[in-house]
C-alpha cells in the first residue's frame, strides 16, 4: 500500500511538472507572439508559387497545394470567441499563387467549419453558409521602394464605404477591392496618387474589366487537411500548439463531419501589364501578397495571419451589436510580412524598376469606388449636382430599391456610397436607419410621414 501511494505521488508530481512546463511554454509563446508552425506559415518550405496557367472558371481544378504561399488555420476568427451566431463566416485558410508569361494568378481558400456544431440554416450556415456581399481586399507590394498606400482616398476618407479601419505598417502599393459575391458591384484596383499614399477614382483606379482582371468563386476546399481550433474561449489559444486543434477533414462534432460545400475557393487573374511589370520582374524580384476579409468596417481575418490585428479586440463589443465582436469595427494595423510570390524578397530595391505606364486607360472620372452593394449607383455624382432625397441608387427615381438599399446599409450588409448618404437621411436626424427606409415606403404609398423624400437638393463636394 505504501508503494502504491508513493507511486501515485510520483505520478501526480510528474503531472504537475509537465503541466507547469506546458503552461510555461504556452506563456512564452503567447508573449513573443509566435504562432505554431504546424498550423501557420508564410512561404513554408520556401514555396513562392509555381509557373502555371490557370483558367478562371470557378471550378478550382487548376489549383494545387504546391502553390500555397501562406497557410492559416480554420475557426481562429473573432466570431469563434464572440458572435458565433452570425452569418457570413469570414475565415481565410490558405493563399495560393502561380503565374505564366502574361498573368499573375492568386487563389485563396476560405472555410466555414461551423457545420460541425451548428444546424443547417442556423446563423453561420444561413445563406448556404456562403460569404456574402462584403468587401474582400487583396493587398500587393509590387515595388517596395514606391509610396506605401494609406488605404484612404485623396479626400482622407475610406476607399470603400463610410469606414474601413485597416492600415499597413507593411509596405503595400496595390489594393484590389472586390465583393465576396463574385460578379457583384464594381471591383477595382487602386494605387497611390500622392506622397501620402492616398488614391482616387480616376488616375489611381483601374476597374477589373478595364484592367483585364478576373475572379470567380468555387464552393469547395482543395486542401488535403483543414487544421483549426475546435473548443476555445481564449483568443490566445492560437499561439498554443497544445490547444484543441483538430483536422476538420476527419473531425466529427456534435452535428457531424464537415461538409466542404460550405467552403469557398476564390481564383483571380491579374495581367502583368496591369501591374506595370512582366514575368521576369516577378521571378527576379518577387512581390508580396495578403488577402483580407472584411464586413465593411474592419478586417475579420487575413492570410498571412496577423493575430495582433485580427484578434486584439475579439472579446470586445461591436458598436452596433454588443453580442458580436469589436473586431468588426476596430482599427487594424497590419504588421506581419506579406507572402512572397516568385522569389523570397530581401528588402533590396528591385531591378529592373517596374514600368509605371498603365496597361490600359484609367477609369473615367465618373467611376465610383467599388461598391459591393447591388443597389449602389454605377456612377458618382458630380462635385455639385442636384439630387433627390430618397434616391440613393442614382437612377433618378425614388422606389422600393432605395428603401432596400438603406435597410442593407443600416444592417451593415451593403454600405451606401458616401456621396449618396445625405440623400438617404430623409428625416434629417443625421442618421441612416430603418426610419428613413420607412419614410421612403410611405412616400411611395402616398402616406404622410415621408420626411423630405422626393425633395430635391444640391450636393456640394
Amino acid at each position: 500500500m505504501k508503494l502504491t501511494k508513493k507511486a501515485l505521488s510520483l505520478i501526480l508530481a510528474s503531472m504537475i511538472i509537465v503541466s507547469s512546463v506546458v503552461a510555461a511554454s504556452f506563456t512564452a509563446s503567447a508573449a513573443d507572439g509566435t504562432l505554431p508552425a504546424k498550423y501557420y506559415s508564410t512561404n513554408g518550405g520556401g514555396k513562392v508559387g509555381i509557373k502555371k496557367t490557370v483558367t478562371i472558371d470557378g471550378s478550382a481544378d487548376d489549383w494545387s497545394e504546391d502553390m500555397i504561399i501562406a497557410q492559416g488555420a480554420a475557426w481562429d476568427v473573432a466570431n469563434h470567441f464572440k458572435g458565433g451566431h452570425e452569418n457570413c463566416v469570414l475565415d481565410t485558410y490558405a493563399l495560393f499563387a502561380c503565374w505564366d508569361d502574361d498573368n499573375l494568378y492568386i487563389g485563396w481558400q476560405m472555410t466555414n467549419t461551423t457545420d460541425t456544431w451548428a444546424r443547417e440554416g442556423d446563423g453561420p450556415l444561413s445563406d448556404g453558409g456562403r460569404v456574402l456581399n462584403v468587401p474582400l481586399i487583396l493587398a500587393l507590394s509590387v515595388d517596395p521602394t514606391s509610396v506605401k498606400m494609406s488605404n484612404k482616398n485623396s479626400s482622407g476618407g475610406s476607399i470603400w464605404g463610410q469606414k474601413m479601419g485597416i492600415s499597413f505598417d507593411t509596405h503595400v502599393d496595390r489594393l484590389f477591392y472586390m465583393s465576396g459575391k463574385a460578379g457583384e458591384g464594381e471591383p477595382s484596383m487602386f494605387k497611390a496618387v500622392d506622397d501620402s499614399g492616398n488614391t482616387d477614382y480616376t488616375t489611381g483606379c483601374v476597374g477589373f474589366k478595364t484592367g483585364g482582371i478576373e475572379y470567380k468563386m468555387a464552393e469547395t476546399n482543395i486542401c488535403s487537411s483543414i487544421y483549426g481550433l475546435n473548443y476555445s474561449e481564449d483568443p490566445k489559444d492560437v499561439y498554443d500548439e497544445n490547444a484543441d486543434w483538430v483536422d476538420y477533414k476527419t473531425f466529427k462534432g456534435q452535428s457531424g463531419a464537415h461538409n466542404t460545400k460550405y467552403d469557398s475557393f476564390y481564383e483571380m487573374k491579374i495581367p502583368f501589364e496591369t501591374l506595370g511589370i512582366d514575368a521576369s520582374y516577378l521571378t527576379k524580384n518577387g512581390i508580396g501578397a495578403m488577402l483580407l476579409a472584411t464586413r465593411g468596417e474592419s478586417a475579420l481575418d487575413c492570410i498571412p495571419f496577423d493575430p495582433s490585428a485580427m484578434l486584439d479586440n475579439a472579446l470586445g463589443s461591436y458598436g452596433s451589436d454588443a453580442s458580436t465582436s469589436h473586431e468588426k469595427d476596430d482599427e487594424d494595423v497590419i504588421t506581419v510580412p506579406l507572402a512572397n510570390i516568385g522569389k523570397i524578397r530581401d528588402g533590396s530595391a528591385p531591378t529592373p524598376t517596374p514600368t509605371t505606364a498603365p496597361a490600359t486607360e484609367p477609369e473615367p472620372t465618373t467611376t465610383q469606388a467599388p461598391e459591393p452593394a447591388t443597389d449602389a449607383p454605377t456612377t458618382a455624382p458630380a462635385p455639385t449636382q442636384e439630387m433627390t432625397y430618397g434616391d440613393v441608387n442614382g437612377d433618378g427615381v425614388v422606389s422600393i430599391k432605395d428603401a432596400t438599399a438603406i435597410q442593407k446599409h443600416a444592417a451593415m450588409l451593403e454600405q451606401l456610397p458616401e456621396e449618396y448618404r445625405e440623400a438617404a437621411d430623409v428625416n434629417a436626424d443625421d442618421n441612416i436607419n430603418v426610419k428613413d427606409a420607412s419614410a421612403i415606403q410611405k412616400h411611395i404609398a402616398g402616406l404622410d410621414g415621408a420626411g423630405n423624400t422626393g425633395t430635391k437638393f444640391t450636393l456640394f463636394a
